[in-house]
């Protein structure tokens, strides 16, 4: 965390003004479904959220030490889950989450075009998130990516992997932003115990869960067991580390592919 200061709550402070913000966009139209014979649906109302983006990315940065990867998360600041401690829920939450473990990710800006632009951003943001420096070249894929909220929200979350060295990162520069400045740095856990952490409900980003566990499929790493697969268990994963490497950004949009690949 930057400075000396630990952040203890969360308040409102004012409204915000006109022109501010901008980063989300709320579609509120009215919809109908076109059948097969020609008729269509009565119309339907339908609200829905697009990011300035639209898409983000969210990196498995790992390395392997004591015969186990580790990969990294860190806690971040939410304001809208902080704030569920006002709502009236269904099932009471009696949890504080002032910092919340979530995977290393960043949105996609509107000038991140194609793959060149896709991996710029994963380098620009472990360089803001984690304070180290990758090349594109570096950059593994994942698999396909997910939709967060597809009933809510026209976000896709890509996914990908970067292998680092945790002692050649630096003090991260973050992105500007009160709440990258003011949370606590990124840390390193073995993939086992992340998952573990997510099973019992102590790390609740999806993100970070689905990112552990191709990362094990990735690596041939087996989490129940705490090892890597043997040479005879090995044929076990390779149908999923085909899928990983072909199912998502790096195999390119599935209409782009030649068929059957």
């Amino acid at each position: 965390m930057a400075g000396e200061r630990r952040v203890t709550a969360v308040e409102v402070a004012a409204e915000a003004g006109p022109g501010e913000g901008g980063f989300l966009t709320l579609v509120r139209l009215k919809y109908r479904n076109l059948y097969d014979d020609g008729t269509c649906s009565r119309p339907y109302l339908y609200e829905y959220i697009h990011r300035r983006g639209f898409d983000a990315v969210a990196m498995a940065l790992y390395h392997e030490r004591g015969g186990q990867p580790q990969m990294a998360y860190r806690p971040g600041i939410r304001v809208p889950v902080y704030f569920r401690k006002d709502l009236p829920l269904t099932l009471p939450d009696r949890r504080g989450y002032l910092f919340i473990p979530e995977a290393v990710a960043g949105s996609l800006e509107p000038q991140d075009r194609g793959l060149e632009g896709f991996l710029a951003r994963v380098v620009a943001e472990v360089w803001e998130e984690a304070g180290l420096r990758i090349t594109p070249g570096q950059v593994e894929p994942l698999g396909g990516g997910f939709f967060p909220s597809h009933g809510q929200s026209s976000e896709k979350i890509h996914l990908c992997a970067v292998r680092v060295d945790p002692d050649a990162a630096s003090v991260p520069e973050g992105d500007g932003s009160v709440n990258e400045r003011d949370a606590p740095p990124i840390r390193f856990e073995p993939v086992r115990e992340i998952l573990l952490g997510c099973a019992r409900g102590e790390i609740e980003d999806p993100k970070v869960e689905v990112l552990a566990w191709r990362l094990c499929l990735r690596l041939g790493y087996l989490p129940v067991e705490g090892r890597y697969a043997t040479a005879a268990e090995r044929a076990s994963v390779v149908g999923f580390q085909d899928a990983i490497r072909d199912g998502g950004w790096s195999g390119g949009p599935p209409e782009e592919r030649e068929p059957g690949t």
